[in-house]
């Protein structure tokens, strides 16, 4: 029977362990973000707390050729952490899945949907601010 120190380091534990550690100190870098603003829903003092004051309007529709959307998406995914924008990119961008970007990151299938999740809506709300304006977001 092997000592549990080899199984450790067989089973690429050790390996993963700081870039596991790097993934949540990345995540520090932004505080707690939510993909819309807890202003938007109704509070416990409201009829149905938790569901929207009022629904989002729709956003028009955005052609990626546009000059203006190109740049909204360039500026968005450049404040973004390194980590946050490969996994955004290889995901969203180059239709990568989950164990494609295992391997690529060294980032479990459940950190990468965690990064995924923050990205995109650090993503959203830049485009929101930077195409919408003040309005609904």
């Amino acid at each position: 029977m092997s000592p549990p120190g080899d199984w450790l380091a067989t089973t690429g534990w050790r390996a993963e362990e700081p870039r596991k550690g790097f993934a949540r100190w990345t995540a520090r870098w932004f505080g707690r973000t939510t993909a819309v603003p807890s202003s938007r829903f109704q509070d416990h003092s409201e009829p149905f707390p938790g569901h929207w004051r009022r629904f989002p309007d729709p956003w028009s529709p955005a052609e990626p050729t546009d000059p203006r959307v190109r740049d909204a998406l360039a500026a968005a995914l450049d404040q973004l952490p390194a980590t946050w924008r490969t996994i955004i990119v290889a995901h969203d961008g180059l239709g990568l899945d989950a164990t494609a970007i295992s391997r690529r990151s060294g980032l479990s299938p459940r950190q990468q949907r965690a990064i995924l999740n923050k990205a995109r809506a650090v993503v959203r709300d830049h485009l929101a601010r930077a195409l919408i304006g003040p309005g609904d977001q």
